[in-house]
């Protein structure tokens, strides 16, 4: 049985303000993985802290998700990236926006591996070359 992943974890954080709601509930960015895959991703990355209130404000402005979720995740990082250089933020404030993009780089290659699996699962094993013949 396969879950939805939220890129965007923990929920708890994720769902207080209206703004980060939005941005976690981002479609492409709710990945299909199975289970094992799943633990496994949660046991290696760490979670992405919630950025401040103008910091968010920016993302949801510079955010432009598409339906490809490795695109949608270069979107988020770029939008997180601006608001880091945004000339007021405070340096807490850029460094949460640094460990946002640790957090969502640390996920990456369990994102590109679920989502391959999942492509391969959308054609019946009858359909892929060469299987079932006896060499």
């Amino acid at each position: 049985m396969k879950h939805g992943h939220h890129v965007i974890h923990p929920a708890k954080e994720w769902q207080i303000r209206p703004e980060a709601k939005k941005v976690r509930d981002t479609p492409s960015l709710i990945v299909p993985m199975g289970p094992y895959a799943h633990n496994k991703l949660h046991r290696n990355c760490p979670p992405l802290p919630l950025l401040g209130y103008h910091a968010l404000q920016t993302v949801v402005r510079e955010f432009t998700p598409t339906r490809d979720t490795m695109e949608t995740l270069d979107s988020l990082v770029y939008a997180i990236e601006q608001a880091a250089r945004h000339p007021r933020a405070y340096q807490v404030e850029r460094g949460v926006a640094r460990l946002a993009i640790d957090a969502l780089e640390t996920q990456r290659p369990f994102l590109q591996e679920a989502l391959q699996v999942d492509e391969l699962a959308l054609f019946p094993l009858t359909e892929i070359p060469g299987y079932g013949q006896v060499a």
